[in-house]
């Protein structure tokens, strides 16, 4: 009898892992970090697309317009209220010279202490109605101008001392300059406390952990 020849059957190997990798023949691309950012959905218009836009609506009635300008005036005193409660989001609305922590924190210090540089404009402005009048009269009011300018000079002394204390111990980290806080202090410390822009937050009662907070 013929015998079949019997082969032997190859032995099974164990089947590996399918990857990603194996199954599109290359690496999967990283995604980046970070994705682009994308635009507002409805982003505010520029002075030109609001004029055109106003043109295209047509003539305003008196009903619209007053309407418009109680608009604008809601808008101007919520924005006030939210500087003057020194809430972040309306920081972008002050001049470039009061944005920051550190101007918020420089202003309350100011604001929070009685001077006698508030009071400056005042005393020139009466010197100088007074100087009109004898050459005696004169000399004593220019002596008079004299020692309040150096009672200010006094008074700046301590006060940039103190602002330099403080921001430091607040912001150790800060990229605000020194010199520029404490010409930003005397400045506002010159001004009579009814015509600082913007207005005073802070009480003569105030302690040193109210300054630079949020007002609730």
């Amino acid at each position: 009898m013929a015998k079949k020849s019997v082969q032997a059957a190859p032995e099974t190997e164990e089947p590996k892992p399918v990857s990603a990798t194996d199954k599109k023949g290359k690496a999967t691309p990283k995604r980046p970090n970070q994705s682009k950012a994308r635009p507002p959905v409805n982003p505010p218009l520029t002075n030109k697309e609001k004029r055109e836009a106003a043109k295209k609506s047509g003539p305003l009635t008196k009903e619209q317009k007053k309407q418009a300008r109680e608009d604008v005036r809601a808008e101007r005193a919520r924005i006030a209220e939210g500087q003057w409660k020194g809430d972040p989001l309306f920081d972008k609305y002050h001049l470039p010279r009061d944005r920051g922590a550190e101007r918020l924190l420089v202003r309350d210090i100011v604001d929070a202490r009685w001077s006698i540089g508030q009071y400056y404009m005042f005393a020139a402005f009466a010197i100088l109605i007074l100087s009109t009048g004898s050459v005696q009269l004169q000399s004593y009011l220019f002596i008079a101008l004299l020692v309040l300018t150096g009672a200010i000079v006094v008074e700046s002394v301590f006060l940039t001392r103190k602002v330099k204390r403080i921001v430091q111990k607040r912001f150790p980290k800060t990229t605000q300059r020194t010199a520029g806080l404490n010409w930003y202090a005397i400045q506002r410390s010159i001004m009579p406390r009814s015509m600082r822009n913007p207005r005073a937050r802070m009480s003569y009662k105030a302690t040193e952990d109210d300054l630079g907070k949020i007002v609730k």
